[in-house]
């Protein structure tokens, strides 16, 4: 605990009054003075600031010049000055002085002359450090007892000669006894303010290396001169690991991580082995620091006292320690911050382990629940395209089953007719003609004859009925044309893969769409534009290619008929479907199907591909037929289905098809 003393009396400086003011009404009462200081001592007062007042306030009673307050360092051996007035503070009042080989000293702190007479100008302690003020005459040590050992001395010098008093050694002792009492009770509550804090940050989760470094720092307040470190166990390589060590020599830590645990490898490695406590009082003697004396004495290490602290089971988590400069052996004051010490430590380590194996267990928790909904998650889009696939098989099964059977019902008929319509046409010629002929051969008709070739109008009929036979013969035509188309669209005969015309494919999808083209309120029906290129034949399959062309135009007719349509009438528009093909390259073919709608939004552009997703009222749409289209011409023939649309800009899909679709893709 460095203390800076010139800023110490600075604060102080304030305080001063409160002395005047009881100097002057206690009538210069020692006893005053002392009650006076017991109730500053109780107030609280931090020991720094209660020993700077103390040296003012024996100033004053005094009446002498210097006072001083020596503290005895945590390894008893060394001392360091914590208060003075009347001298200026010098560089080396904070440094630890070894006081062993002083025999005065000695007698002062072994507490066989507790008071200590000095003769100056000339007297100094031996060679220390420790010299008299230059203008002193005469000088006075009075020891500060400890309960097991001392705790320091105080000082006061007079600048002429004087014999002390009874009176004024009495006044000093009872100082003396104030602060003991005040630095053993500040040491108790220091304990228990160290435990309250750490186990605090245990409890709001602090990182444990942080509360390692602030565990150490707080007891450190507690043990001047000593440092004090914390080692971890890693059980993997059988070594200690850096845990904490705020005050250290830096290289010193750095060279202490990664320690072997074993015997005779130093405190912590052999108390670690051990999983006893282990005092080592001096390094330079001590056959466990055999194999790192001379590393630990470079960096003025003297003494290591370690203890191991452990888990509930009695498993080593690591060790503290606690280090000195000078050879020395641990208190009973030690013993019980290497006591709270471990138990804090292990209580810190378990829990800070306990959370971070429950985090981790979360985590995977978590990972398995969020692998499990991807997998579940995964199953259902599966068994919504299962779905899709079913009802669209089942849905295309039935299509074709019924067109294919329309076609052949139509087909047999119009065979019938269309095979008969030469003989009947035939025949009517040849009936036309025996008209003629009786009427170049009778000219003179039978009144009821005349009669009725004028009711049927024989002449009209004579030249309409060739027309008439002329238009059934084109109508039976038409008929055969749609029933090859009809059977050219269902495919059902044939194999699953076939070299096509892709344009043959869709004048067989319009054909079928064809009185879907009108639109309601007696607006101008929708215009077919083809700007067909020049393809070879695509070997792919048919019948569900011919559905991608099915659904897509049904899309693009829907969205002329649900729409509101007046702009097209406001800017004298068409509404106007436009199909192009073309060869992207000598491998693949590109058709655009492309409307001047009302556009799709991008939201719904995310969810177009989706199954069962529509934007049609309940009942005029199962949300299938773009799923269905993007799974026959991506993962059926391995191309790409995209759409470009923007609002009032109408949509585009592109359909990008390999010219060969292999076999192993069947």
């Amino acid at each position: 605990m460095n203390l800076n003393l010139e800023a110490s009396c600075k604060t102080t400086e304030s305080n001063n009054n409160w002395y005047k003011a009881d100097r002057s009404s206690m009538g210069f009462s020692y006893q005053a003075a002392v009650n006076a200081l017991g109730q500053k001592a109780l107030s609280g007062i931090e020991l720094s600031y209660l020993f700077q007042d103390t040296v003012i306030l024996v100033a004053q009673i005094l009446d002498i010049k210097y006072t001083r307050i020596w503290q005895v360092l945590s390894d008893s051996n060394s001392l360091r000055k914590v208060a003075s007035i009347g001298e200026k503070p010098l560089e080396t009042d904070s440094t630890e002085i070894n006081i062993t080989t002083n025999q005065q000293v000695q007698k002062l702190l072994e507490n066989t002359q507790p008071i200590i007479q000095i003769n100056t100008p000339y007297s100094q302690i031996n060679d220390l450090t420790i010299p008299s003020p230059p203008d002193s005459v005469a000088g006075l040590s009075v020891l500060i007892p400890g309960a097991t050992k001392p705790l320091g001395f105080l000082e006061v010098y007079a600048t002429e000669a004087r014999n002390f008093s009874p009176d004024d050694i009495h006044f000093l002792q009872s100082v003396t006894h104030i602060l003991a009492t005040a630095i053993e009770r500040k040491r108790s509550e220091a304990l228990m303010y160290t435990q309250s804090q750490i186990l605090e940050q245990v409890t709001f989760g602090v990182n444990l290396y942080e509360i390692f470094n602030n565990l150490c720092i707080l007891l450190e307040q507690q043990l001047p001169g000593a440092y004090c470190s914390i080692l971890l166990v890693d059980r993997e390589n059988q070594k200690l690991r850096a845990g904490a060590a705020p005050t250290l020599p830096q290289e010193y830590a750095k060279g202490v991580d990664g320690l072997m645990i074993g015997e005779c490898c130093g405190s912590c490695g052999t108390a670690a082995y051990r999983g006893n406590s282990v005092f080592v009082t001096d390094i330079a003697t001590d056959i466990l620091w055999a194999d790192f004396r001379d590393f630990a004495l470079s960096y003025n290490i003297r003494a290591c006292w370690s203890s191991p602290f452990t888990s509930q089971i009695g498993e080593v988590l690591g060790t503290f320690a606690i280090s000195h400069k000078f050879p020395c052996h641990p208190t009973p004051h030690h013993l019980e911050i290497l006591k709270t010490a471990t138990h804090i430590a292990s209580i810190a380590t378990e829990t800070v382990r306990s959370a971070e194996a429950l985090q981790k267990a979360n985590n995977e928790l978590e990972r398995k629940v969020a692998e499990r909904t991807g997998e579940l998650r995964k199953a259902l889009v599966d068994l919504q395209e299962t779905q899709a696939q079913l009802v669209h098989s089942e849905k295309m099964s039935s299509l074709g089953q019924m067109v294919a059977g329309v076609a052949h019902e139509i087909n047999n008929p119009i065979s019938f007719i269309a095979g008969n319509l030469e003989y009947a046409n035939q025949y009517i010629n040849d009936l036309l003609d025996l008209i003629a002929v009786y009427q170049e051969q009778y000219p003179q008709l039978n009144p009821s004859v005349a009669a009725k070739i004028k009711a049927i109008d024989l002449d009209y009929l004579c030249d309409d009925l060739p027309k008439l036979m002329t238009s059934m013969r084109v109508g039976s035509e038409r008929i055969t044309e749609i029933v090859l188309g009809l059977r050219n669209f269902s495919r059902l005969d044939e194999a699953k893969t076939k070299p096509v015309d892709i344009h043959e494919g869709i004048d067989n999808t319009l054909m079928i769409l064809n009185h879907q083209l009108t639109l309601p309120n007696k607006l101008s029906p929708i215009q077919i534009v083809k700007e067909y290129g020049q393809l070879p034949k695509v070997n792919c399959y048919v019948n569900q290619l011919n559905q991608v062309f099915m659904n897509i135009l049904n899309n693009a007719i829907y969205a002329f008929k649900e729409n509101n349509l007046q702009h097209w009438q406001a800017e004298n528009q068409m509404p106007i479907i436009q199909i192009k093909t073309s060869l992207t390259n000598e491998k693949t073919v590109l058709i655009s199907i492309k409307d001047n709608a009302s556009g799709i939004n991008s939201e719904v552009q995310e969810h177009i591909f989706d199954p069962f997703f529509t934007t049609k009222p309940v009942g005029q749409g199962t949300g299938l037929g773009l799923s269905i289209s993007y799974q026959i011409v991506v993962e059926k023939h391995r191309g790409k289905l995209s759409c470009i649309s923007a609002l009032g800009k109408g949509t585009e899909f592109q359909i990008e098809i390999p010219i060969q679709v292999l076999n192993s893709q069947q």
